[in-house]
């Protein structure tokens, strides 16, 4: 018999989990949370990460507003006590394992497709699958909530990068900074007389700046951005198979090559978006965030933000952000209730003009106030992509950002890498089957 998709999911998980053991067990056996107060009131609890203080004020004027609007609900918002994403998304899977699972939640699209393929997810209301059909900007952010063709939840943040560059730097280059570079080509060329290097021909400023190290799973997903550009895709659409050894990664691979070999970028250069910011970086690509730092922490720096060159198109790697309620929440109207209330327009566009955050509705997106906005309007613009949402698509793209620390840092070839990339990949992804 062949295993359905959340047949798989559930046998991934679980083995996932194995290994926690007494922890679990004895984590099962604590009451659960409330559903009433002592004041009658149905209690909705969201579990969250917040990282920025524009989000706390948000959420605490969300839970007030819709608490003064439906008097029968409190809204608990449990935020997650620490910065780091990938240590909330444990924390996410470890209170459902130990049945201490929050109300609702706001986690990555690829956090919660297990979830759901495990049958641990409540169906978002027909009103609000219509609101995503009908209202979401792209087809990444209308496909994210879906698992099994079932929708699970309702987004609420998407991230894909656009290109920022240093005007004053291509002025002293005698670059146009009203003309960015398009393509590939002219982005190298343009690096090249961007980057200013030492008597040994190292690299002091980085012309173009890869990302090289990290968080395994930014570097993969900074690099299926070149891949998604040269027209590849990382793995087969069912999430079975990788599709990194192909043409299509071979140029998106040869295009880092080219700025190592070239000396445009090193491994031993401040790079990213710290880089930036200080002076040793003159262009990459990188998520609207980093427009709003740039303007707190580095207000003298004269930089533009433009369209991702092409090679042969312009695709932006990206994820989406989604609202989701526990099946097992006993109060799963009210948490469905308070996410309508936060996608609505009134609340949604007061969430995006605080936080400088990509709007996913496109009634938003194209209200007069995101439309001012320069920046806004060149991410809008911007084609996007998701790597997909399946089990086992964090550990590939794990894998995948490793290898490329690999590569970059000169520890294998490009034929190697790719090569032995594909294979250890496909292996992981044989579980989806």
């Amino acid at each position: 018999m062949i295993a359905t998709r959340r047949q798989r999911a559930r046998r991934i998980l679980r083995g996932a989990l194995a290994g926690i053991g007494l922890v679990l067990v004895l984590a099962s056996c604590q009451p659960k949370n409330p559903a009433v107060g002592s004041d009658g009131r149905k209690i909705v609890r969201l579990f969250i990460l917040f990282l920025s203080q524009t989000q706390v004020d948000y959420y605490k004027w969300a839970e007030q507003t819709f608490e003064a609007r439906n008097p029968d609900v409190d809204v608990v918002v449990e935020q997650f006590p620490g910065t780091s994403l990938k240590d909330f998304e444990i924390k996410l899977r470890l209170r459902f394992a130990s049945r201490q699972e929050p109300d609702l939640m706001m986690a990555n699209e690829n956090v919660l497709a297990p979830l759901a393929g495990l049958g641990l997810l409540d169906e978002a209301p027909a009103s609000l699958v219509q609101r995503v059909e009908t209202n979401g900007l792209n087809a990444m952010i209308r496909r994210a909530c879906y698992t099994d063709e079932r929708c699970y939840g309702v987004p609420t943040d998407a991230v894909w990068q656009a290109m920022y560059y240093n005007k004053t730097m291509f002025r002293e280059a005698g670059l146009d900074p009203d003309q960015p570079p398009k393509t590939w080509d002219e982005l190298l060329e343009a690096a090249d007389r961007l980057t200013v290097r030492g008597p040994d021909g190292i690299p002091t400023r980085a012309g173009f700046s890869l990302r090289k190290t990290g968080f395994k799973a930014g570097t993969a997903e900074k690099w299926f951005t070149f891949l998604f550009s040269a027209g590849g895709q990382p793995f087969s659409d069912d999430g079975t198979r990788a599709t990194l050894d192909t043409p299509e990664a071979r140029a998106a691979l040869g295009f880092y090559k080219a700025v190592l070999d070239r000396k445009i970028d090193d491994v031993r250069l401040s790079g990213d978006q710290a880089g930036f910011g200080q002076g040793t970086v003159a262009m990459f690509f990188r998520e609207i965030q980093v427009n709003r730092w740039m303007k707190e922490t580095h207000p003298d720096v004269d930089f533009g933000v433009a369209p991702l060159p092409g090679g042969p198109q312009s695709v932006s790697s990206g994820g989406v952000y989604l609202m989701s309620v526990a099946k097992e929440s006993p109060n799963r109207a009210e948490a469905w209730r308070f996410i309508d209330f936060l996608t609505a327009d009134e609340a949604y566009s007061r969430y995006v003009a605080l936080g400088g955050t990509l709007p996913v509705y496109r009634s938003v997106a194209e209200s007069p106030a995101v439309q001012a906005d320069s920046v806004m309007r060149v991410f809008l613009a911007q084609a996007s992509a998701s790597p997909g949402h399946f089990p086992m698509i964090q550990r590939a793209a794990d894998m995948v950002g490793a290898y490329l620390e690999r590569f970059v840092y000169g520890r294998m070839t490009e034929d190697d890498m790719l090569t032995r990339m594909q294979r250890d990949v496909s292996a992981v992804l044989e579980a989806n089957e």
